[in-house]
């Protein structure tokens, strides 16, 4: 999806759109699940880290790349603009 594209979109479109070509969009409950898997793995800092991020950010989807582990905190896409940067690059003419 082009910039372009997502500007005529509301939100709750383009983030369907947007989370089924990017591994980094992921949704509240997704991220709920991976903590409680985590937590049954006894890795209860990366749970930890999961439910604190959504319990003191909430939101329905979140930017969350899973490969980063505790390195990297989910947060919460609330706007259009939040997506911008998953957008693809517009060719120049």
């Amino acid at each position: 999806m082009t910039k372009e594209q997502l500007l005529k979109m509301d939100f709750e479109d383009a983030i369907r759109v947007l989370s089924e070509e990017s591994n980094f969009i992921t949704s509240y409950d997704t991220l709920k699940d991976f903590a409680v898997e985590k937590l049954k793995d006894d890795n209860v800092g990366l749970a930890l880290h999961i439910l604190e991020a959504i319990y003191n950010t909430y939101g329905e989807w979140y930017d969350y790349d899973y490969c980063m582990g505790t390195l990297e905190t989910p947060t919460p896409l609330l706007t259009i603009e939040d997506l911008e940067d998953y957008c693809e690059q517009e060719e120049q003419q």
